[in-house]
């Protein structure tokens, strides 16, 4: 990888930087280190995380050069003399630079200011020449990053996309997943040692290997060996993780090149364009264990889809068209351990007495419980203390509850009323800590959440707010009351609206006070709610606010258009 510097003549005059258009190379400090192994290295400024994509060469004093527009300076790397090394990198002071020094120079003392951005290499033949291998190298990965992202594009292998990395990192490279089989192998590097041969005979890793636990680790986090009894090589891999579940491991022998941390840049960039190639076989692999999860994946992304598929796929997951369900969004962050969060996933399944369909979605792990037509099967209260029980207690991972809704199609908007749920989880905890309701105890509620949500300022969506009012028990009541000639639903808005005094609404409809506790009972009973806390009885206030509004068929836009239209006229 190091600058094999033969003499050849260029000319002084020549410009070369590495691609032109959007497409650019990724090139870090310690692959430019590497690059410069065999150079005479005069100066080197400390570890510093620095990304390169964009070079320029600068070889008379009096020149200077840019990256392109979509480039920032901080991507810039100057190729330069000692003479205006300093001049440059203090017009560019995000900037970096190679200074090549020659045998009858020092490096000039006025550099100390920009010491920290500069490497100087004593320079052993001509600078053109020099700013060809550098060109060279540049396009080198280039090629081969846009080799990796075509791979990806027409849907090819794992296999491919190790072997196009072969020119670049020359050693040994295999993919094994989360049971320790291997699914992948480079096929122009032969298994180096009787270590790799007998895992690629086996198929799978040894014992000892499988002991180390490299699944374990974090998930950003590589694993790295020296040489040892078991391999004369070093050995680098670094676990692969999918929505925070661990899928396999991407796995190298340094048995040509040897281990450096620009191996490990080199190692991360394959392992970054890798990453929708692992997603689309653990969606495979998801395909199998939850049929149904492209389905609901469309779902969340609200695709547009006929009314035939939508039932053809609900009668696919056994799901009948009256079905009532509820989302609940598990927070399970980058920082949760691995094995902790498949716990919690496995948890979330039990949900709801087994009726929950749990899978991975973005970074979240969802939960979507189902049940048929109910007036409490799906009761927030039930919900709350299964989510408090088998997930936050034992775990201490949060959740964000939907309402309950019944349109599938309606998932997407589900998700975004648990993902707001969990948003204010700091602003619900204030208001049950106020009125003396103690705490969450890791779950949130929309329903806790949608007065904050009502009273922000900026805009909302129409859709958005239909569907948090579509399901309320409140149109239930109104229905059975027209059914059966009774006045529950009054007897439960006096109540209500006289602060639950059970004496003045016995006045008011002219029964018995016990009467008016007694039905009120029923109806907590039968919809599983407690309007002994003050979040429920504002959520119930709010439906009447908006039953009121739909039954009296007035609309609140042809108000402000009839005032707006009298002030015209006026």
């Amino acid at each position: 990888m190091g600058v094999h510097v033969a003499s050849q003549d260029f000319g002084e005059s020549v410009f070369l930087a590495p691609t032109g258009g959007s497409s650019l190379p990724s090139v870090t400090l310690p692959m430019l280190v590497d690059f410069l192994a065999d150079c005479e290295v005069l100066h080197r400024p400390a570890a510093v995380r620095r990304t390169f994509r964009w070079f320029a060469a600068v070889s008379r004093e009096s020149s200077t050069s840019s990256a392109p527009e979509d480039v920032g300076d901080a991507h810039l790397l100057f190729v330069c003399r000692a003479g205006n090394a300093a001049d440059l990198l203090r017009d560019k002071p995000a900037a970096f630079a190679v200074v090549l020094v020659a045998d009858d120079e020092k490096l000039p003392l006025d550099i100390e200011d920009v010491a920290d951005r500069l490497i100087a290499v004593r320079q052993r033949d001509r600078f053109s020449y020099f700013i060809f291998l550098l060109q060279s190298y540049f396009m080198h990965l280039l090629v081969w990053e846009n080799e990796l992202d075509r791979i990806v594009m027409r849907q090819g292998t794992l296999t491919e996309l190790l072997d196009a990395s072969t020119p670049v990192m020359k050693n040994f490279l295999f993919v094994s997943d989360n049971s320790f089989n291997v699914i992948a192998r480079t096929t122009s590097v032969e298994p180096p040692d009787d270590l790799h041969r007998r895992i690629m005979d086996t198929g799978c890793l040894t014992p000892q290997m499988i002991a180390e636990k490299r699944q374990r680790l974090p998930e950003k986090k590589f694993y790295a060996k020296e040489p040892s009894d078991l391999t004369p090589y070093a050995r680098l891999s670094h676990p692969i993780y999918l929505n925070h579940t661990y899928f396999g491991s991407l796995s190298m022998s340094c048995c040509n090149l040897p281990l450096t941390e620009g191996l490990k840049d080199l190692f991360s960039i394959l392992m970054r364009h890798a990453m929708p190639m692992f997603e689309r076989l653990w969606r495979s692999q998801v395909k199998l264990n939850i049929p149904h999860y492209f389905f609901f994946a469309k779902m969340l992304e609200h695709a547009p889809a006929t009314d035939e598929y939508v039932r053809a796929q609900l009668a696919l997951a056994a799901l009948d068209e009256q079905t009532q369900f509820k989302l609940v969004v598990l927070e399970i962050d980058e920082g949760t351990e691995p094995e902790r969060a498949a716990l919690v996933t496995r948890a979330a399944a039990f949900l709801n007495q087994g009726c929950a369909f749990c899978f991975a979605y973005q970074t979240d792990v969802l939960a979507l419980l189902y049940a048929p037509p109910s007036d409490a099967r799906l009761s927030h209260r039930k919900t709350v203390d299964e989510l408090e029980e088998r997930v936050f207690e034992p775990y201490g991972v949060v959740s964000g509850v939907s309402g309950i809704f019944e349109r599938i199609t309606d998932l997407d908007l589900a998700y975004r009323q648990a993902k707001l749920a969990l948003g204010l989880k700091n602003t619900i905890e204030s208001e049950l800590f106020a009125a003396d309701e103690g705490t969450c105890k890791g779950v949130y509620l929309f329903d806790d959440a949608l007065l904050y949500f009502l009273v922000d300022p900026t805009g909302k969506d129409e859709r958005f707010m239909r569907f948090c009012f579509a399901h309320t028990m409140l149109q239930k009541i109104y229905r059975e009351d027209q059914e059966n000639d009774t006045n529950y639903l009054a007897l439960f808005w006096f109540y209500l609206h006289s602060e639950r005094n059970a004496t003045a609404v016995a006045q008011r409809l002219h029964m018995h006070r016990n009467t008016v506790l007694y039905h009120i009972d029923k109806i907590q009973k039968r919809f599983d709610f407690d309007l002994s806390t003050k979040s429920a009885r504002d959520r119930m206030l709010l439906d009447f606010k908006v039953f009121f509004l739909t039954t009296s068929h007035e609309s609140i836009e042809q108000v402000f258009a009839e005032a707006h239209g009298g002030a015209k006229g006026d």
